[in-house]
């Protein structure tokens, strides 16, 4: 099998322009294409990441976890998380019309200095976590190369997702090859200029996109492109498929979906019904059987739901399915293996989910915040789960988007609304 399919929870943002609350984007970790998973439409896995670097959805060692649930067990990271989020800065020159952040043209004054940033790096070290670099744009930070030969020097494994625009030039990409930046996330709506310019609302951003992939193919940086998945842009998902697949491979290792959570401006776009999220993944399973790279579903843990009974219909065993959970990274989901730093410091469970505050940065060090923030330890028990999401025999390998949960339902813990089963 070439490629693979995975289900990650709050991990990774579209690029370029406005990420949900605070964060960020494909996650850290990434996969390289063609890392053998199992037949069968491929997996869910832990993270929609950028690509390079691990196998996808694979946990490190130092990321210890443990098995809760019986006839589905998930992961819980009660340690440390798979990936830390670090929205850089609020400042980008984009308008996308998905933009949880509302992302300006100037950076906030408040956001972390330097300083402080080496500080969190030094946490995310701590925790043996990967680093993603997010924004707005990081790409608008006067010290985003420092903060990234810091992180490195740290030996902490670094993404990056700039926004594509002018600013974003073919030196940078080389320079962040250099220092050993492992992956960078592209966001790319549609298949063409128009629709994609239309729905970032900046002319040119197509084009910039294109040329960040050329430059990336050039550097030899695994991308992880994203895409925004709303009512408007799934009719043209098997175009843009096929754009990737015959003409941008490599340097794409990892086409991530990222179902919408209406947040910010994506209150004002297209919400899926949950039949149309199950068609949606009918066919990224089957894509993904031949896909010249991992194809993964962001904010749908639900995937593993979805993955799991096909595996079952095709005849694996439940045995054969939970031997492979680590691997494809049962139980990971928002504040759970994901953790968010805002601009300012503040920590939350994940980019698409801004509450509950947990802490912040300048006052408590991120590994003390996730290991023992009481919030974060309520979410992580998939037992504490309200409605359908509570009583599902998955809810330990997914959990639901809880901040879909959160955005539709008013309640974190409450069910999420594009699944069938809760519907």
């Amino acid at each position: 099998m070439k490629g693979g399919i995975n289900s990650s929870n709050g991990g990774g943002h579209p690029a370029g322009g406005g990420h949900p609350a605070g964060g960020g984007h494909p996650a850290g970790g990434g996969h390289p294409a063609g890392g053998g998973h199992p037949a069968g439409g491929g997996h869910p896995a832990g993270g929609g990441h950028p690509a390079g670097g691990g196998h996808p959805g694979e946990l490190p060692e130092q990321v210890a976890t443990r098995l809760v649930g019986q006839t589905w067990p998930g992961h819980v990271f009660d340690r440390a998380p798979r990936n830390v989020y670090w929205e850089t800065t609020l400042a980008c020159d984009l308008a996308c019309r998905h933009c949880r952040a509302d992302a300006q043209p100037d950076a906030d004054p408040r956001e972390l200095t330097t300083e402080e940033g080496r500080a969190l790096l030094r946490s995310v070290k701590e925790l043996g976590s990967m680093v993603v670099l997010t924004g707005g744009d990081p790409m608008k930070r006067p010290d985003l190369f420092e903060l990234i030969e810091y992180a490195r020097g740290l030996r902490v494994p670094v993404a990056v997702t700039p926004s594509t625009t002018p600013m974003l030039e073919r030196g940078q990409v080389l320079r962040m090859r250099e220092l050993g930046v492992s992956a960078l996330g592209v966001s790319i709506d549609a298949p063409d200029a128009a629709s994609h310019d239309g729905f970032r609302q900046v002319p040119g951003t197509f084009d910039c996109s294109m040329n960040a992939l050329a430059w990336a193919r050039e550097a030899g940086i695994a991308v992880q492109v994203n895409t925004t998945v709303t009512t408007e842009t799934m009719p043209r998902l098997e175009e843009l498929f096929r754009l990737l697949a015959d003409e941008q491979s490599p340097p794409v290792r990892r086409w991530s979906l990222f179902l919408l959570v209406p947040v910010g401006r994506g209150l004002e776009l297209g919400v899926p019904s949950a039949e149309q999220v199950e068609e949606l993944f009918a066919w990224v399973y089957e894509i993904s059987r031949d896909a010249p790279f991992h194809v993964s579903t962001v904010e749908a843990p639900h995937y593993r739901r979805y993955w799991i009974q096909r595996r079952l219909e095709e005849g694996s065993t439940a045995d054969e399915v939970n031997a492979l959970g680590r691997r494809m990274g049962f139980g990971f989901r928002d504040g759970n293996g994901i953790v968010f730093v805002s601009h300012t410091g503040d920590v939350y469970p994940a980019g698409f989910l801004p509450h509950p505050l947990l802490g912040n940065v300048r006052g408590q060090p991120l590994e003390d915040i996730y290991r023992r923030s009481p919030a974060l330890i309520e979410l992580r028990d998939a037992d504490r789960l309200e409605g359908a999401c509570g009583e599902c025999e998955y809810r330990y390998v997914c959990g639901g988007s809880r901040a879909r949960g959160y955005s539709m339902t008013g309640s974190v813990l409450g069910p999420d609304p594009f699944c069938i089963l809760a519907s």
